[in-house]
């Protein structure tokens, strides 16, 4: 209620009262003059009757107060029972009661408008706010028509403001869209561009590596084939990263068989894995199934077994379990190496955050694309450390 709105309301409940206050007033005075007026009449009348000589000494004792007499008179009617506070002194219960039922009639009178202009006051309330709701719901719909009223209310700066904000949003939704396409599309061409050399760097690396080179030169070799599989993986990381911001990756969503996809999702780590002579235990429990893209759901687990493995040593742990419950399906990696040092706990999935015992191969970019991934298919990862020791990534997607 705006403040012209409520000034009427008090105007127009000051003006009801102070109606309701003179009417009850008039006529309570005019009732208790008849009634004395007629009381008055009466008593003359009987005195009259029974000595005309006291006529007159009636009438002036109405005109003038004598204390004496009213002591006298007020003696006379105790005898008789009629005392100051007596609710049957004049038989007065017929005229009060008939003023009793004005006032009642006026104060349901009074209440029936309040309750009647609110009632109608909240209707047009809720019309207004069903209609800027079905407005606001057209707009994210993309009808922008503005909707014109011929007659301005409360609700109609509202409106206006609601209409300007929903235009600036979509208009600055559509310009990040547009931007991040661009850089979709120019990470994409510079990663096309990239491929080239490092492919033929790498086709060079295996040509001397399959000579006969021997001492420091082979190191350096080996360095150097290292650093461009590094490259190679961080160029692709980062387009998959900039698909995935720009919403231009379409996900497949199928059911996926769980134990299957962790099967597939480590399959490219089983020879490191064993090369490390570390034990991969994964629960073996067909029954259970999800919705989500297998692919990319692959590639962010592969991601995390892959930390676990970078961070677990030689002859150590890693475990893969998963359940499911009616709110989501829960996929758990736990290894037994040295954990996660609590500073970095909070910065894990940051985009080439490098922690306290990351490897010095780490671009800082593998859990950053997981936690990417997951949020994709309305899941949520969590990094802890087990009171036993070592690292658990808990995986959650949650049933749509």
């Amino acid at each position: 209620m705006n403040k012209k709105s409520m000034r009427i309301w008090i105007a127009t409940s000051f003006i009801y009262i102070t109606i309701f206050c003179v009417v009850c007033g008039a006529f309570i005075y005019k009732q208790s003059e008849k009634l004395f007026y007629e009381k008055a009449a009466q008593l003359i009348a009987v005195g009259a009757n029974a000595n005309d000589d006291i006529e007159q000494d009636l009438v002036s004792a109405l005109k003038n107060k004598n204390e004496i007499d009213i002591n006298n008179g007020k003696k006379i009617l105790n005898q008789y029972g009629y005392i100051e506070s007596s609710n049957f002194i004049f038989n007065t219960n017929q005229g009060f009661s008939n003023v009793l039922k004005v006032i009642l009639i006026l104060i349901v009178a009074i209440f029936s408008y309040f309750a009647v202009s609110l009632v109608v006051s909240n209707i047009i309330k809720k019309k207004r706010i069903d209609s800027l709701a079905k407005y606001l719901y057209d707009i994210n719909e993309g009808d922008y028509t503005m909707q014109i009223k011929s007659k301005e209310d409360e609700f109609s700066i509202l409106e206006d403001e609601l209409y300007k904000t929903v235009m600036m949003l979509r208009e600055s939704r559509e310009k990040e869209r547009v931007e991040k396409e661009n850089l979709c599309n120019n990470l994409a061409d510079i990663s096309h561009q990239l491929k080239t050399p490092i492919t033929s760097m790498a086709l060079m690396i295996e040509l001397l590596e399959s000579s006969n080179i021997e001492g420091d030169e082979a190191l350096y070799i080996g360095s150097i084939s290292a650093q461009i599989e590094r490259l190679n993986y961080l160029v692709s990381s980062l387009l998959i990263l900039s698909k995935i911001d720009a919403d231009s990756i379409q996900l497949e969503y199928k059911p996926i068989n769980v134990y299957e996809l962790i099967c597939v999702a480590v399959e490219p780590l089983c020879l490191m894995i064993e090369k490390k002579k570390q034990q991969l235990f994964i629960k073996d429990n067909s029954d259970i199934f999800f919705n989500g893209d297998f692919h990319w759901t692959s590639e962010a687990i592969l991601n995390i077994v892959k930390n676990c493995y970078e961070h677990t040593p030689d002859c150590g742990v890693i475990s893969i379990d998963y359940k499911q419950d009616p709110l989501c399906t829960q996929i758990i990696i736990e290894d037994n190496g040295k954990g996660f040092d609590k500073k970095d706990i909070p910065h894990l999935f940051t985009r080439f955050y490098k922690g306290a015992n990351s490897s010095k191969n780490s671009v800082g970019i593998g859990l950053a694309l997981s936690m990417s991934i997951i949020k994709k298919q309305n899941g949520e990862i969590i990094a802890l450390n087990k009171e036993t020791g070592g690292a658990k990534f808990i995986i959650k997607f949650y049933r749509n």
